[in-house]
């Protein structure tokens, strides 16, 4: 992430201001930081879409930590955490980062991405409604499986980015 965080500006420019970036002007950045990756930037209506890297930005991999969208809102739908301020409590057992070596809410574990407070998450809603929601949802393949505390992480749940553009969208 920090490799990216120097380039978010202008991103973000590009998002908010009527000029015209071609995909090859994207793809200069990716190789001037020397990143292997893909972008979909599209506007809310479809008519305007940057792509940098199709080919992988058609590809399915792990949603990793892009997966907190969805999982929070099957969350709350699911009624399995109040809202965002309802407390989970740390086990006490370092988790490798700070910020979430403590209690959490949705709020804290949403902003610093809290692998252990989604993991409880997805163990109070379990697999049989995951995979109702992921279908509902039109997410990916939609598999959520075999672990239930990491299928997002490790396991066969894929999207590309494409997808999740799509997702966002809906």
């Amino acid at each position: 992430m920090p490799r990216i965080l120097p380039i978010l500006p202008l991103f973000l420019f590009i998002l908010v201001s009527n000029s015209f970036a071609e995909d090859a002007d994207i793809s200069q950045l990716f190789k001037g930081k020397n990143i292997r990756g893909t972008m979909v930037i599209s506007s809310l209506d479809g008519a305007t879409t940057y792509i940098h890297n199709n080919e992988r930005a058609a590809t399915r991999m792990l949603p990793a930590s892009t997966f907190k969208i969805p999982n929070t809102l099957i969350a709350l739908e699911e009624g399995v955490i109040g809202d965002e301020k309802q407390v989970l409590k740390w086990d006490g057992i370092d988790k490798g980062v700070a910020a979430w070596n403590k209690d959490q809410t949705l709020e804290s574990a949403f902003r610093t991405s809290c692998i252990w407070f989604y993991q409880e998450l997805a163990r109070r809603v379990g697999k049989e409604r995951y995979g109702e929601w992921l279908a509902k949802l039109q997410y990916g393949n939609g598999l959520a499986g075999p672990e239930m505390s990491n299928f997002w992480l490790e396991g066969d749940l894929r999207i590309s980015a494409e997808e999740q553009i799509a997702f966002l969208k809906r």
